[in-house]
């Protein structure tokens, strides 16, 4: 059986994400210990990993998630209180049991012995619970003691499962209301009670003026409305009817609509069946004009059983219901599917392959001259532009399943230096490549260390700096043009130019006498085995970690900007650029070979020859801007090809303008990017290849490392 349809491994992939949960839960309680909501969740996700372990046989798992679901139940029903211990210890539980499901049924001392202790901790803490909760003389309180007692000790594999809480649904009712003719006189107002009810769900209200006498005969202080009520809500009936406690007159409620996960019939009953059911006709009557060819609701009411207004309102309920079954069948039919990543990656470089062959069929259509030939493949340009956006969409996921992640890390680093941050977070909703989220984690965990270590500074040094006591920390991330942006932005001591730059000339990197902007030197910092801690600790100081940010940013095709103000904060910014598997760019021509240059880059292309110099050398005038370039024939050192006057690319990185020069500009290209592989990873300024209609081969240019090579050759 492959991995993708073991069960035990689909079992571990769906425990990993309740295990986020629950921690997700945990520090959210933290901030609100009183909310039940969040008690419940952690609560379900512990539940879930027990019952769900028990059929693999996970015995381990199963008695360690049981003891700790069993401390949430007391949390659940108030006979034990969440405090910052049981916090700590909960979490502790949350990174016991990940180990858990990792080792399975294999044997480890280290975890043997610790879940030894966190057991007879949880214990302990359960046992606190019940001496402080209700007395020793009520008889089902001291059953309910015993039997939890008993539970702790026998394998749960052997208890009975406990019954899953079951999620309320919503139900359709139908709401019959005939308020008396004193209603008004006695301070009744029926439309307050139905203004509450709509806070309960969703409603259609319907009212009746059939009753209404004449306005001579009409009593000013008489009430001789009536309404029919549907009402949508998974509140329950006991709510519905609570609305009309003290009512005045007639009431009759009732459910016209249950909902069930396995309803699919959104059709609902009949016309002639609502008013049966109303009680406005007999069946008798019913089945007495059934035969009849015209509407049915014309019969009735030419033949005097029901008024213009009942059947108006049976048609009114009839549409209603099946809109509700309609909208509950979109929602319980819209689950989504979890699907390996591998598959999408496969997914997405088919696509690919199906762009170079559109390349080939549109170069063949153009050298036949076939305008059917020709229609037919810009129509399947249309198409496959679409299943590829489509197959990259797949592919992304919000940044949220980063960023959460790290208030764990926020928590526990501030609790092992004494310091007191607030994590901020801003623009989760943002998405990225599901690939690129994974890899980003290890550099975005290293820069946080790094900013609460390094740049935050204690409460008490904090206070003495005018500060707040508690620094802040905050991740944001923003789209900005072809580029995901994200910010590490702390309000701590800032970065020291001048120990900096002490430490760089001391350990050989720079000279003494070298002359170097403020951002520069601040840059020294991801030099390989750059330090200014004096001592190493178990957080950082040894001089590994932001070299190695540096380059795996870079091997993604991004790249990390740091500005600091001493004593106000520092700013780590990480570009990463959005899905580039297929891309549309401009195919030219350096030398005998051709290139790639993505789109999203390009500013504007130019000729050489109507290029302004800019009065220094690889400087031009582009409108006004001095603008640097950077000749790719001489870069990559290639013969010249023939010559016709070449062109600049003007692209744009970083918001800081870039001139390329190359031979010549062919065309619009549309392509799928293939990797080089291991040998050609470190050659500058090529990020990529792509397959041209023709076969011939074509590479991809790393225009953000051709814009640094660029402005470090002015200096």
């Amino acid at each position: 059986m492959s991995p993708s349809t073991d069960p035990l491994e689909t079992f571990r992939e769906e425990a990993k994400e309740l295990l986020v949960t629950l921690e997700e839960s945990l520090m959210a309680l933290e901030e609100e210990p009183q909310d039940q909501e969040l008690i419940d969740t952690a609560f379900r996700a512990l539940h879930t990993i027990k019952g769900s372990g028990n059929m693999f046989d996970l015995k381990r798992l199963v008695s360690f998630a049981h003891t700790v679901e069993t401390v949430f139940a007391a949390l659940r029903d108030g006979t034990l209180e969440l405090d910052r211990s049981l916090t700590d210890l909960s979490l502790n539980a949350k990174d016991h049991l990940t180990d858990l499901l990792a080792l399975g049924e294999g044997s480890d001392p280290e975890i043997e012995q610790r879940d030894r202790e966190l057991s007879s901790r949880f214990e302990a803490y359960l046992t606190e619970g019940e001496s402080q909760s209700g007395t020793p003389s009520e008889t089902n309180e001291a059953n309910d003691a015993n039997e939890t007692e008993l539970s702790l000790s026998e394998s749960p594999a052997d208890d009975e499962p406990e019954p899953e809480p079951e999620e309320a649904k919503d139900s359709t009712y139908r709401v019959i209301l005939k308020p008396s003719l004193e209603t008004f006189r006695i301070g009744g107002n029926p439309l307050l009670l139905i203004s509450e009810l709509q806070e309960l769900g969703q409603t259609l209200v319907m009212g009746f003026v059939a009753d209404v006498p004449p306005l001579s005969e009409i009593d000013p202080e008489g009430c001789y409305l009536h309404w029919d009520i549907l009402v949508t809500t998974a509140a329950g009936e006991g709510a519905v009817r609570d609305v009309f406690l003290f009512v005045d007159g007639e009431l009759d409620i009732s459910v016209v609509d249950e909902g069930g996960f396995f309803d699919t019939d959104i059709n609902y009953k009949r016309l002639g069946e609502i008013l049966v059911d109303r009680g406005e006709i007999n069946p008798e009557d019913l089945e007495h004009v059934i035969g009849s060819k015209d509407y049915l609701g014309d019969v009735l009411v030419r033949s005097g059983y029901v008024t213009q207004e009942q059947v108006q309102s049976a048609l009114k309920e009839q549409n209603y219901v099946r809109k509700m079954r309609e909208t509950r069948r979109q929602t319980e039919s819209s689950s989504t599917i979890k699907v390996q990543t591998e598959k999408l990656d496969e997914l997405v470089n088919l696509v690919g392959e199906f762009v170079s062959l559109h390349a080939n069929i549109a170069m063949l259509a153009d050298q036949k001259g076939d305008q059917d030939f020709r229609s037919a493949a810009e129509q399947m340009e249309g198409l496959i532009r679409q299943v590829r956006d489509l197959s990259i969409d797949l592919h992304m996921v919000p940044v949220d399943l980063l960023f959460s992640g790290f208030r764990r890390l926020v928590r526990d680093l501030c609790a092992n230096l004494d310091k007191d941050v607030s994590l901020e977070l801003e623009g989760t909703e943002t998405e990225l490549d599901k690939n690129v989220v994974d890899a980003l984690k290890d550099p975005l965990m290293h820069l946080i260390r790094n900013s609460i270590d390094h740049g935050i500074e204690t409460p008490q040094e904090r206070s003495a700096a005018g500060k707040q006591p508690a620094g802040r920390l905050k991740l944001a991330a923003y789209y900005a043009g072809a580029h995901v942006v994200i910010e590490i932005d702390d309000d701590g001591a800032g970065l020291n130019t001048e120990r900096i730059r002490a430490k760089a000339v001391e350990r050989g990197l720079i000279s003494p006498d070298l002359e170097l902007s403020e951002s520069e030197v601040q840059g020294l910092i991801f030099e390989p085995g750059f330090s200014t801690a004096e001592n190493a600790t178990d957080v950082s100081g040894r001089g590994v970690g932001m070299d190695v940010v540096k380059r795996n940013i870079e091997n993604l095709g991004g790249s990390v900007r740091v500005r600091s103000q001493q004593g106000v904060g520092t700013n780590m910014k990480i570009r990463i650029p959005l899905p580039l598997a297929i891309v549309e760019g401009l195919l030219a021509r350096i030398g005998e070979g051709m290139y790639l240059i993505n789109l999203a880059y390009i500013v504007e292309c130019l000729e050489l020859a109507d290029v302004v110099d800019g009065g220094g050398d690889q400087i031009i005038d582009f409108r006004g801007e001095i603008v640097p370039y950077l000749d790719l024939r001489r870069f990559f050192r290639l013969e010249a090809g023939e010559n016709d006057g070449g062109q600049v690319i003007v692209v744009s990185v970083d918001d800081r303008k870039v001139g390329l020069v190359v031979d010549g500009i062919l065309d619009k290209y549309q392509s799928v990017i293939k990797s080089l592989g291991r040998v050609y990873e470190r050659v500058q300024g090529i990020s990529g290849a792509i397959i041209l209609g023709d076969g011939r081969p074509a590479l991809m240019l790393d225009v953000d490392r051709l814009a640094r090579v660029t402005r470090e050759e002015l200096r």
